[in-house]
């Protein structure tokens, strides 16, 4: 990291009357501030500084990175705007048709900064996608280095709790920080990349219902709609997909879940198993992939299910590394060591009596996996779910049952933008000086899922470079501060 020096437009309150400072402590001067260090928040502050902006990164928890530091780091997305469209037909197409065409291109980037990124691609991605595993922290790293490096700030333990504006433009924040302060910066541009909000939930059931409440937290807590709050306080429209999100699968129940739990409590292989609600009865159609199930079994009873499978998966798909970077574990061990409700048996109709047990209607669920076994690998419909031609049937022994329960991650509705990064009122029209990025963007993803790390440093590219633009030509005019010279500083909270 550079050298910390002192900021080189920080205005502490002795110099300042008290009228002047409308009952804030200190007064910084920036280009642009952005909320949040996740992926999207990172990008968005490296591409702005890099374009000449002294950049404010605030971060309201202790460390920096968010979920982007908690995930495996794939930088995937869809292979081609067909592609997109196919696997996310209610998605943002003009969004989408971005992301896809600016992917070599972010890609290139991150290979220049010399952080690792693989050589040969990962296809088939969450059934369709394509992408390189990456050190998600070396670039974490490298997108504050950019900032501190052109005289920026990046500070953690500081929560924004206001948009300061000056009648619909928006003109900067009010923060809290650590130890009780409260600073107003003042810029060009604020870009909003707070994560989603699925650590709010009050808005996930307005959004998607009172089975909200089953979903568990898989994401850092920060993200609990600050960027949504704040932007619909400046008057940004909404989106659609605010009842969809990701996740993925997670045994049922769990003695603990904490961070170091996300990953390999993840059941991924979970679209090569037949999935069963409480009652016996097929939701979904298995091969449209753990993260697409995850949403459905949501709506389900008591929002649980039941994965069955055999030998065959148990020995291949249960214990293959689902990333680069992950390692090939025991998934169903691991779920079971963690309180999994589990049976093992010999056969079928023995596995079908266990589960009888925990209060699966028997004859039901008899006939599900009767059915499913008819249509596998020539596709078909039982009970008007789909049955899909890759789909395999258990057949050899040991057969398996796990408990499983949804999670979520983050949410795929948000702030309405458009392909710039600009935020967008009901009319559609550009909200002056406010932008978004990452989570924080609404319908990019919508049911399907576009991927995560990709194109939230996509996004927070376009973010980034619009509010540079900004606020260069406010400096033009006259009205802005102007990049600074020298080192930049970081500050955590202590």
């Amino acid at each position: 990291m550079s050298t910390a020096t002192q900021h080189q437009d920080s205005v502490p309150a002795p110099h300042r009357g008290v009228g002047e400072l409308h009952g804030v402590d200190e007064v910084r001067r920036v280009d642009v501030v952005v909320v949040g260090s996740g992926v999207s928040g990172s990008a968005a502050a490296m591409t702005a500084a890099r374009q000449g902006a002294k950049v404010a990164l605030l971060e309201k928890q202790t460390a920096f990175g968010g979920s982007a530091a908690l995930s495996a780091g794939m930088f995937w997305t869809a292979p081609t705007v067909d592609a997109y469209r196919k696997r996310i037909p209610l998605g943002n197409v003009d969004l989408g048709s971005r992301l896809v065409g600016d992917y070599e291109e972010a890609l290139a980037e991150l290979r220049s900064t010399g952080v690792r990124v693989a050589e040969e691609p990962k296809r088939d991605i969450m059934t369709f996608g394509i992408g390189y595993s990456t050190d998600i922290h070396g670039i974490l790293a490298w997108c504050r280095d950019r900032v501190l490096a052109a005289g920026g700030e990046t500070t953690a333990g500081t929560v924004v709790t206001e948009l300061v504006r000056d009648g619909g433009t928006v003109t900067g924040v009010l923060v809290r920080t650590a130890d009780g302060r409260r600073i107003r910066y003042e810029a060009g541009a604020v870009v909003l990349a707070s994560g989603g909000f699925q650590g709010d939930r009050a808005e996930l059931t307005r959004s998607i219902g009172p089975t909200a409440d089953r979903l568990v937290l898989r994401s850092n807590p920060g993200s609990v709609g600050d960027g949504l709050r704040l932007a619909r306080a400046a008057g940004t429209g909404g989106t659609t997909a605010m009842s969809t999100f990701y996740g993925h699968l997670l045994p049922y129940p769990l003695s603990t879940f904490e961070t170091q739990h996300y990953l390999p409590y993840s059941q991924y292989y979970s679209g090569s198993t037949v999935l069963v609600n409480l009652q016996g009865k097929r939701f979904a159609d298995e091969t449209d992939g753990d993260e697409l199930l995850n949403q459905a079994i949501t709506f389900q009873p008591e929002a649980r299910g039941i994965l069955i499978f055999d030998e065959f998966v148990r020995s291949t798909e249960v214990l293959e590394e689902p990333f680069p970077g992950l390692g090939s574990i025991d998934r169903l061990g691991i779920a079971i060591d963690a309180g999994g409700q589990h049976a093992v048996a010999h056969t079928l109709p023995e596995l079908v009596d266990m589960l009888a047990g925990w209060g699966v209607d028997r004859d039901q669920l008899s006939r599900t996996l009767d059915r499913y076994a008819e249509l596998a690998g020539q596709g078909g419909t039982a009970d008007g779910v789909p049955v899909s031609s890759s789909a395999r049937a258990p057949q050899h022994g040991p057969f398996y049952a796990l408990m499983v329960q949804p999670s979520i991650t983050f949410t795929f509705g948000g702030i309405r933008t458009n392909a710039c990064g600009e935020a967008l009122d009901h009319d559609g029209v550009a909200v002056p000086g406010l932008y978004a990025a990452g989570a924080d963007v609404g319908g990019l993803s919508n049911y399907g899922y576009a991927g995560g790390l990709a194109p939230g440093y996509i996004t927070g590219r376009w973010a980034g470079t619009s509010a540079a633009e900004r606020a260069a030509a406010l400096v033009r005019n006259g009205n802005g501060s102007g990049a600074a010279d020298g080192h930049g500083i970081e500050r955590n909270a202590q």
